[in-house]
């Protein structure tokens, strides 16, 4: 298995918001003003159409095309994994062969959902997924959304019977689970985190990178906190992570993903209008909160 040795990813790996106009439909001059902000800002790579993304709630069709922009506008400049994993197997492969015709670097699948397989079911999803394409995979174990835990034991089955694997990102929210990924596979596979209020202890275990949901409209205090760990400055990746965990509680007050939106809009101009239905927008009152909160946090990006 050379995939891994072909493709190397590290850093924050920036979790692409989806712009979308008000019929939610994707919002392309928008995600090409973000795609250049990010790669301006430093950003390491992308993982679009995950979670923040909205990947799971976008139909076949708008995510083909998100995927294309990003490509087309990201044009080689950072790594792009693409994230093709959906609660049906073959939708995921149909996902993944349009990812490998636009020359992404790698794909990502969350474990399926609502229809919780055991072990044999998520080696076989993953199999066909890998199969399929002749491209690097990572797993995306995202506990809660998923509703089970792919342990590293899970993960060691998986990755024996799919040679295309060649990483995992990891959504647990479990430090003791991430340093177990990383002491067991941190050799052969890329281990990288998810869950931005605990960015410093991923990297401090040994994770390769993180896949970041706040860097959209915060890349550069992401990144600080990356290469202050990788310094060895833990005091002050420890002081940035505290004022990244401010930031995140300030998100959390309006309804889910729509606060990064208006952020990006409110900080940096761009606009990446509105969230795919049941979310909903800000309203004006949570919006002129979400204002005054980011005005008393001090950030240098």
């Amino acid at each position: 298995m050379n995939m891994a040795k072909k493709f190397k990813v590290e850093g924050i790996i920036t979790a692409l918001l989806t712009p979308l106009t008000n019929d939610e439909q994707i919002k392309e001059d928008a995600f090409r003003k973000l795609i250049d902000f990010q790669i301006e800002q430093g950003i390491h790579g992308f993982f679009p159409l995950g979670t923040a993304g909205e990947g799971m709630k976008l139909g076949i069709e708008k995510r083909r095309k998100a995927a294309e922009i990003v490509v087309d506008q990201t044009d080689g400049r950072v790594p792009i994994i693409l994230h093709v994993g959906t609660q049906d197997t073959s939708m995921s492969v149909e996902l993944a062969k349009h990812a490998e015709d636009l020359g992404v670097d790698a794909v990502g699948a969350v474990g399926p959902f609502f229809y919780k397989p055991d072990t044999q079911g998520l080696i076989q999803h993953y199999k066909r997924i890998g199969e399929s394409v002749d491209l690097p995979m990572f797993v995306y174990n995202n506990v809660e959304r998923q509703g089970y835990n792919i342990t590293p034991e899970t993960f060691e089955k998986i990755a024996d019977g799919v040679p295309q694997v060649v990483g995992l990102k990891d959504t647990s929210y479990n430090i003791e689970q991430v340093q177990d990924y990383v002491c067991k596979f941190g050799k052969d596979y890329m281990i990288i985190g998810a869950g931005d209020s605990i960015i410093f202890p991923i990297l401090a275990v040994g994770a390769a990178g993180h896949i970041s949901m706040i860097s959209n409209v915060f890349p550069k205090l992401a990144i600080q906190i990356y290469e202050s760990t990788k310094n060895g400055n833990y005091a002050k990746a420890r002081e940035l992570q505290s004022k990244l965990n401010d930031l995140r509680t300030v998100f959390k007050k309006g309804p889910y993903i729509t606060p990064y939106k208006e952020a990006l809009k409110l900080l940096h101009g761009i606009d990446l209008g509105t969230v795919s239905s049941p979310l909903r927008p800000m309203t004006n009152e949570e919006i002129r909160i979400l204002r005054e909160s980011l005005s008393r946090i001090k950030v240098s990006s």
